[in-house]
Protein backbone atom coordinates (compact mmCIF):
# COMPACT_ATOMS: atom_id res chain seq x y z
CA UNK A 1 0.00 0.00 0.00
CA UNK A 2 2.91 2.37 0.78
CA UNK A 3 5.09 1.82 -2.33
CA UNK A 4 1.31 2.76 -4.08
CA UNK A 5 1.24 5.63 -2.47
CA UNK A 6 4.75 6.23 -3.27
CA UNK A 7 4.06 5.93 -6.70
CA UNK A 8 1.06 7.86 -6.87
CA UNK A 9 3.02 11.21 -5.18
CA UNK A 10 5.51 11.09 -7.69
CA UNK A 11 3.76 10.43 -10.17
CA UNK A 12 1.82 13.69 -9.32
CA UNK A 13 4.81 15.36 -8.76
CA UNK A 14 6.31 14.62 -12.98
CA UNK A 15 2.91 15.71 -13.92
CA UNK A 16 2.95 19.05 -12.48
CA UNK A 17 7.05 19.39 -13.51
CA UNK A 18 5.90 18.73 -17.19
CA UNK A 19 2.79 20.98 -16.46
CA UNK A 20 5.42 23.82 -15.31
CA UNK A 21 8.11 23.03 -17.99
CA UNK A 22 5.71 23.19 -21.10
CA UNK A 23 4.96 26.89 -19.85
CA UNK A 24 8.49 28.04 -19.82
CA UNK A 25 9.02 26.18 -23.27
CA UNK A 26 6.06 28.01 -24.26
CA UNK A 27 8.20 31.40 -23.29
CA UNK A 28 5.20 33.15 -21.99
CA UNK A 29 2.66 34.70 -21.75
CA UNK A 30 1.61 37.93 -22.90
CA UNK A 31 4.40 40.20 -21.33
CA UNK A 32 6.66 38.15 -23.73
CA UNK A 33 4.56 38.78 -26.51
CA UNK A 34 5.12 41.76 -28.99
CA UNK A 35 3.19 45.16 -27.97
CA UNK A 36 0.87 46.07 -31.04
CA UNK A 37 2.32 49.17 -31.46
CA UNK A 38 6.25 46.56 -32.22
CA UNK A 39 5.11 45.21 -35.13
CA UNK A 40 6.95 48.66 -37.54
CA UNK A 41 9.64 48.69 -40.22
CA UNK A 42 11.35 51.04 -41.91
CA UNK A 43 10.62 49.15 -45.44
CA UNK A 44 7.02 50.28 -45.48
CA UNK A 45 5.87 52.94 -47.02
CA UNK A 46 5.66 56.32 -46.20
CA UNK A 47 2.21 56.18 -44.33
CA UNK A 48 -0.75 57.84 -45.77
CA UNK A 49 -3.33 59.27 -43.66
CA UNK A 50 -7.29 58.03 -44.05
CA UNK A 51 -10.45 57.94 -42.85
CA UNK A 52 -12.51 54.69 -42.16
CA UNK A 53 -16.19 54.94 -43.90
CA UNK A 54 -17.25 51.08 -43.14
CA UNK A 55 -16.00 47.69 -41.72
CA UNK A 56 -17.06 44.98 -43.53
CA UNK A 57 -15.22 41.90 -41.63
CA UNK A 58 -12.45 42.11 -39.36
CA UNK A 59 -9.82 42.17 -42.13
CA UNK A 60 -11.80 44.52 -45.06
CA UNK A 61 -12.53 47.93 -44.78
CA UNK A 62 -14.26 50.89 -46.70
CA UNK A 63 -12.30 54.19 -46.79
CA UNK A 64 -13.97 57.65 -47.04
CA UNK A 65 -13.02 58.02 -50.90
CA UNK A 66 -14.27 54.44 -51.64
CA UNK A 67 -10.89 52.63 -51.72
CA UNK A 68 -11.62 48.97 -50.46
CA UNK A 69 -8.62 47.89 -48.11
CA UNK A 70 -7.48 44.48 -47.25
CA UNK A 71 -5.53 44.18 -44.45
CA UNK A 72 -2.20 43.12 -45.26
CA UNK A 73 -0.96 39.77 -43.22
CA UNK A 74 -3.89 38.19 -41.58
CA UNK A 75 -7.33 36.33 -42.04
CA UNK A 76 -10.42 36.41 -39.58
CA UNK A 77 -13.57 34.80 -39.65
CA UNK A 78 -16.00 35.43 -42.57
CA UNK A 79 -19.30 37.19 -41.72
CA UNK A 80 -22.24 35.93 -43.69
CA UNK A 81 -22.35 37.39 -46.92
CA UNK A 82 -24.00 36.02 -50.51
CA UNK A 83 -23.43 32.39 -50.56
CA UNK A 84 -20.75 32.38 -47.40
CA UNK A 85 -22.07 31.26 -44.56
CA UNK A 86 -20.65 33.34 -40.84
CA UNK A 87 -17.85 31.37 -39.51
CA UNK A 88 -17.68 31.72 -35.14
CA UNK A 89 -16.17 34.68 -33.78
CA UNK A 90 -16.48 36.34 -37.87
CA UNK A 91 -19.10 38.66 -36.34
CA UNK A 92 -16.72 39.36 -33.09
CA UNK A 93 -14.04 40.24 -35.02
CA UNK A 94 -15.99 42.91 -36.96
CA UNK A 95 -17.08 44.12 -33.81
CA UNK A 96 -13.32 44.36 -32.33
CA UNK A 97 -12.07 46.38 -34.97
CA UNK A 98 -14.88 48.45 -35.32
CA UNK A 99 -14.90 49.53 -31.60
CA UNK A 100 -10.92 49.72 -31.84
CA UNK A 101 -11.42 52.51 -35.19
CA UNK A 102 -14.14 54.34 -33.12
CA UNK A 103 -12.45 54.85 -30.04
CA UNK A 104 -9.91 56.73 -32.78
CA UNK A 105 -12.29 58.48 -34.40
CA UNK A 106 -11.79 56.10 -37.67
CA UNK A 107 -9.12 57.98 -38.64
CA UNK A 108 -6.04 55.41 -39.57
CA UNK A 109 -2.45 55.71 -41.41
CA UNK A 110 -1.99 53.21 -44.20
CA UNK A 111 1.45 51.87 -45.18
CA UNK A 112 1.89 49.90 -48.48
CA UNK A 113 4.10 46.44 -49.55
CA UNK A 114 5.52 46.11 -52.42
CA UNK A 115 2.05 44.78 -54.19
CA UNK A 116 -0.62 47.51 -54.07
CA UNK A 117 -3.39 45.35 -55.49
CA UNK A 118 -5.10 41.96 -54.99
CA UNK A 119 -6.95 40.22 -57.45
CA UNK A 120 -10.22 41.95 -56.42
CA UNK A 121 -8.72 44.85 -57.10
CA UNK A 122 -8.80 45.85 -53.16
CA UNK A 123 -5.72 47.90 -51.88
CA UNK A 124 -3.35 45.99 -50.04
CA UNK A 125 -2.14 48.12 -46.64
CA UNK A 126 -1.05 47.25 -43.46
CA UNK A 127 -3.16 49.60 -41.01
CA UNK A 128 -1.80 51.79 -38.22
CA UNK A 129 -3.64 53.74 -35.67
CA UNK A 130 -2.41 57.51 -34.81
CA UNK A 131 -0.67 55.70 -31.76
CA UNK A 132 1.21 53.51 -33.47
CA UNK A 133 -1.18 50.67 -32.80
CA UNK A 134 -0.68 48.10 -35.77
CA UNK A 135 -4.40 46.68 -36.29
CA UNK A 136 -3.30 43.61 -37.65
CA UNK A 137 -1.25 42.59 -34.60
CA UNK A 138 -3.92 44.32 -32.25
CA UNK A 139 -6.25 41.37 -34.30
CA UNK A 140 -3.64 38.63 -33.91
CA UNK A 141 -2.83 39.50 -30.05
CA UNK A 142 -6.59 39.41 -29.23
CA UNK A 143 -6.97 35.88 -30.89
CA UNK A 144 -9.55 37.28 -33.51
CA UNK A 145 -7.19 36.53 -36.52
CA UNK A 146 -4.12 34.17 -37.90
CA UNK A 147 -1.37 35.12 -39.94
CA UNK A 148 -1.88 34.83 -43.76
CA UNK A 149 1.53 35.73 -45.46
CA UNK A 150 1.29 36.46 -48.96
CA UNK A 151 4.46 37.56 -51.12
CA UNK A 152 5.49 39.38 -51.67
CA UNK A 153 4.22 41.65 -48.74
CA UNK A 154 5.88 39.39 -46.05
CA UNK A 155 7.54 42.60 -44.63
CA UNK A 156 6.07 41.73 -41.04
CA UNK A 157 5.58 38.24 -41.10
CA UNK A 158 7.52 37.41 -38.91
CA UNK A 159 6.42 39.71 -36.53
CA UNK A 160 2.85 38.78 -37.04
CA UNK A 161 3.42 35.57 -36.48
CA UNK A 162 4.85 36.14 -32.83
CA UNK A 163 1.79 37.69 -32.10
CA UNK A 164 -0.35 34.75 -32.78
CA UNK A 165 1.67 32.65 -31.05
CA UNK A 166 1.04 34.57 -28.13
CA UNK A 167 -2.84 34.23 -28.51
CA UNK A 168 -2.44 30.38 -29.23
CA UNK A 169 -0.28 30.06 -25.86
CA UNK A 170 -3.37 31.13 -24.02
CA UNK A 171 -6.00 29.66 -26.37
CA UNK A 172 -8.39 32.28 -26.79
CA UNK A 173 -10.48 33.50 -29.28
CA UNK A 174 -10.63 31.62 -32.28
CA UNK A 175 -7.91 29.56 -30.88
CA UNK A 176 -9.86 27.85 -28.26
CA UNK A 177 -12.24 26.14 -31.56
CA UNK A 178 -11.30 22.41 -32.34
CA UNK A 179 -11.06 23.15 -35.86
CA UNK A 180 -8.25 25.79 -34.79
CA UNK A 181 -5.69 22.91 -33.36
CA UNK A 182 -3.10 20.96 -34.72
CA UNK A 183 -4.23 17.81 -36.56
CA UNK A 184 -2.00 14.96 -37.42
CA UNK A 185 -2.20 13.31 -40.79
CA UNK A 186 -4.39 10.38 -39.08
CA UNK A 187 -6.90 12.42 -38.19
CA UNK A 188 -7.50 13.65 -41.84
CA UNK A 189 -11.19 12.79 -43.48
CA UNK A 190 -11.73 12.16 -46.72
CA UNK A 191 -13.28 14.91 -47.84
CA UNK A 192 -11.67 17.24 -45.81
CA UNK A 193 -10.17 21.03 -47.25
CA UNK A 194 -9.81 23.96 -46.06
CA UNK A 195 -7.25 26.11 -43.27
CA UNK A 196 -5.41 23.41 -41.33
CA UNK A 197 -2.44 23.42 -39.13
CA UNK A 198 -0.97 19.72 -40.04
CA UNK A 199 1.23 17.55 -38.07
CA UNK A 200 3.26 14.99 -40.36
CA UNK A 201 6.34 13.44 -41.01
CA UNK A 202 8.35 14.17 -44.27
CA UNK A 203 8.20 11.28 -46.34
CA UNK A 204 9.93 12.20 -49.68
CA UNK A 205 11.61 15.52 -51.09
CA UNK A 206 11.44 16.57 -54.45
CA UNK A 207 13.16 19.07 -56.70
CA UNK A 208 11.20 19.74 -59.63
CA UNK A 209 11.47 23.31 -62.37
CA UNK A 210 8.77 25.27 -60.28
CA UNK A 211 8.60 24.00 -57.16
CA UNK A 212 10.21 22.20 -54.07
CA UNK A 213 7.98 19.40 -52.59
CA UNK A 214 7.80 17.72 -49.77
CA UNK A 215 5.72 14.46 -49.67
CA UNK A 216 4.18 13.69 -46.36
CA UNK A 217 3.12 10.44 -44.82
CA UNK A 218 -0.72 9.63 -45.18
CA UNK A 219 -2.64 7.43 -43.97
CA UNK A 220 -4.63 7.06 -47.36
CA UNK A 221 -3.68 6.30 -51.42
CA UNK A 222 -4.07 10.12 -52.13
CA UNK A 223 -0.46 11.82 -51.43
CA UNK A 224 -0.34 15.07 -49.38
CA UNK A 225 2.04 17.53 -50.79
CA UNK A 226 3.40 20.64 -49.88
CA UNK A 227 4.91 22.71 -52.36
CA UNK A 228 7.22 25.90 -52.27
CA UNK A 229 7.40 27.79 -55.61
CA UNK A 230 10.75 28.49 -56.81
CA UNK A 231 10.05 32.11 -56.59
CA UNK A 232 9.15 32.05 -53.27
CA UNK A 233 12.27 29.53 -52.27
CA UNK A 234 14.21 32.92 -51.10
CA UNK A 235 12.24 33.64 -48.02
CA UNK A 236 13.86 29.96 -46.87
CA UNK A 237 17.10 30.74 -46.93
CA UNK A 238 17.71 29.60 -43.19
CA UNK A 239 15.83 26.22 -43.42
CA UNK A 240 17.95 23.23 -45.14
CA UNK A 241 14.75 21.35 -46.60
CA UNK A 242 16.76 18.28 -47.36
CA UNK A 243 17.39 17.72 -43.62
CA UNK A 244 13.30 17.32 -43.17
CA UNK A 245 13.57 14.09 -44.58
CA UNK A 246 11.84 11.86 -41.86
CA UNK A 247 11.64 14.17 -39.47
CA UNK A 248 7.94 15.95 -38.04
CA UNK A 249 6.62 19.42 -39.21
CA UNK A 250 3.51 20.93 -38.39
CA UNK A 251 2.06 23.32 -41.40
CA UNK A 252 0.02 25.63 -41.53
CA UNK A 253 -1.94 26.77 -44.77
CA UNK A 254 -5.09 25.83 -46.76
CA UNK A 255 -5.32 22.40 -47.86
CA UNK A 256 -6.83 21.74 -51.20
CA UNK A 257 -7.93 18.45 -53.21
CA UNK A 258 -6.49 18.49 -56.55
CA UNK A 259 -7.32 15.23 -58.65
CA UNK A 260 -5.84 12.25 -56.82
CA UNK A 261 -3.59 14.86 -54.58
CA UNK A 262 -4.00 16.93 -51.32
CA UNK A 263 -2.14 19.82 -51.87
CA UNK A 264 -0.81 22.91 -49.15
CA UNK A 265 1.11 25.86 -50.64
CA UNK A 266 3.72 27.22 -48.15
CA UNK A 267 4.62 30.73 -49.54
CA UNK A 268 6.90 31.84 -46.09
CA UNK A 269 9.02 30.50 -42.92
CA UNK A 270 5.86 31.11 -40.41
CA UNK A 271 3.77 28.38 -41.72
CA UNK A 272 6.29 26.01 -40.85
CA UNK A 273 7.29 25.06 -37.49
CA UNK A 274 9.20 22.18 -35.64
CA UNK A 275 7.84 20.35 -32.44
CA UNK A 276 10.64 20.45 -29.68
CA UNK A 277 8.57 18.31 -26.92
CA UNK A 278 6.57 15.11 -27.59
CA UNK A 279 3.74 14.55 -25.22
CA UNK A 280 1.14 11.87 -26.61
CA UNK A 281 2.27 9.93 -23.72
CA UNK A 282 1.66 11.91 -20.73
CA UNK A 283 -2.11 12.07 -20.36
CA UNK A 284 -5.30 12.88 -21.47
CA UNK A 285 -6.11 16.48 -19.75
CA UNK A 286 -2.20 17.61 -21.08
CA UNK A 287 -2.94 16.46 -24.76
CA UNK A 288 -5.79 18.33 -24.19
CA UNK A 289 -5.04 21.49 -22.42
CA UNK A 290 -1.55 21.98 -22.89
CA UNK A 291 -0.62 20.40 -26.23
CA UNK A 292 -2.16 23.02 -28.42
CA UNK A 293 -0.50 26.17 -26.84
CA UNK A 294 3.35 24.31 -27.25
CA UNK A 295 6.43 26.80 -29.19
CA UNK A 296 7.59 25.52 -32.27
CA UNK A 297 11.03 26.57 -33.20
CA UNK A 298 13.13 26.34 -36.37
CA UNK A 299 15.21 23.02 -36.29
CA UNK A 300 18.73 23.19 -35.20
Amino acid sequence: MAKNKATKKLYRILRKALFMSAFFVLGILPKQVLSADSCTSEKLSIAENATVKFVYDGDTLLLTDDRKIRIIGIDTPETKHHKQKAQTYGAKATEALRALLKRHNNHIQLRFGKQRKDRYSRTLAHVFLADGTNVSNWLLEHGYAAILPIPPNIELANCYKTAEEGAQAQAIKIWQLASRRIKDVTDLTKGFKGNIRLRASVKKIKHNKKSLVLILESNSKRKILVKVQNRHLRYFKDINFDDLLGKIIIITGKLKNKRRKRLIYLNHPSQLSFPQITYSSVNSEFDRKIAPTIKWSKPD
